[in-house]
């Protein structure tokens, strides 16, 4: 039970040096964010809520409440407000059974409590076949 515990603060601790020498400790968009995700009108998408968090290691740890699966990836400092930011999720099907990964790109800007990013989700499936693409824009709280 402590294995994922143990992974998670290697995780977490892994990319320190990095954060010290590109100034991520206090990029804005450092902390704990309830975020809104929206798709185009039409897209058969409807809109989501997520729970993301951003560390000053440049870590991205994130769920929403469609894929229902922890999402990991890193994020990147572009300057004093700006930053990208990559993830993957893995996607299962309605019986349970693994779906494929969804990878998450995109950039935007942090202020105060707020955040808004936009980009584009690709799904494969199991065998790694690109299966769908779909743009999003997120809009985050802080909390």
């Amino acid at each position: 039970m402590l294995a994922p515990a143990v992974g998670m603060a290697t995780l977490v601790g892994a990319d320190t040096a990095n954060a010290e020498t590109t100034g991520a400790y206090n990029h804005p968009i450092v902390g704990t964010w309830q975020v809104d995700i929206l798709f185009p009108v039409g897209s058969g998408n409807p809109p989501e809520k997520g729970l993301f968090l951003f560390t000053g290691t440049n870590l991205v740890i994130c769920t929403n409440t469609r894929v229902r699966d922890l999402g990991l990836g890193k994020w990147d400092l572009l300057d004093p407000f700006r930053f990208s930011f990559t993830f993957r999720h893995h996607m299962f099907m309605p019986d349970g059974t693994w779906g494929g990964t969804l990878d998450i790109a995109h950039s935007g800007s942090a202020s105060g409590n707020t955040f808004t990013s936009s980009g584009t989700g690709k799904a494969y499936d199991t065998n790694g076949k690109p299966t769908d693409s779909v743009s999003s824009r997120i809009a985050g709280v802080r909390y």
